[in-house]
């Protein structure tokens, strides 16, 4: 019975783990849909389509009642070569914590990049400003539809998005 028992659970794991660990290529598609919209598209296009495309296929924007774990997710890498990643824990419900950057191939980040921040305080902000926003409000509001866009970073609170998206993906709970 005891073997049963540890065989039964093994394989549950090994069920768990194949599920996430192959997502459906179907909504990989969708993701990667976003994802080159977002890219190459003007804001307005991308609100729009962003939304449009969550509701066809059913992409629940609330991070509130995922399963407890590790979360993480990546997106293809953009025309700058950046890969947009996110990593968060969901504990009774709830996202206690989250950490977000955008990842060059060559490994360095943009929110440590002190060069590509003094160039985009230009536009209003930064990443070392913006990306840390966007993780507290989600922290706080447990929904990817109430993150309110930082003045000149409004490419990034999608890539943002997209990034917890692929995360859920990857677990098998999108």
């Amino acid at each position: 019975m005891k073997n049963y028992l540890i065989l039964t659970a093994i394989l549950f794991c090994s069920v768990l783990s194949s599920k996430a660990a192959n997502p459906d290529p179907a909504k990989v598609a969708v993701l990667e849909k976003i994802h080159w919209i977002i890219e190459r598209s003007d804001m307005n296009k991308v609100r729009s389509a962003f939304a449009e495309i969550c509701s066809e296929n059913h992409f629940s924007m609330l991070v509130s009642g995922l399963k407890d774990g590790i979360y993480k997710g990546t997106s293809p890498a953009d025309d700058y070569g950046y890969r947009h990643e996110v990593t968060f824990e969901m504990k009774g419900g709830k996202m206690i914590s989250v950490d977000y950057d955008e990842i060059h191939t060559d490994g360095h980040a943009k929110q440590h990049n002190e060069a590509y921040g003094k160039e985009m305080l230009q536009s209003g902000t930064t990443p070392a400003i913006a990306y840390p926003s966007y993780e507290s409000q989600l922290l706080k509001k447990q929904d990817l539809n109430q993150i309110d866009a930082v003045t000149g970073a409004s490419y990034s609170q999608y890539r943002f998005k997209l990034a917890v998206l692929y995360a859920i993906l990857n677990s098998g709970q999108l």
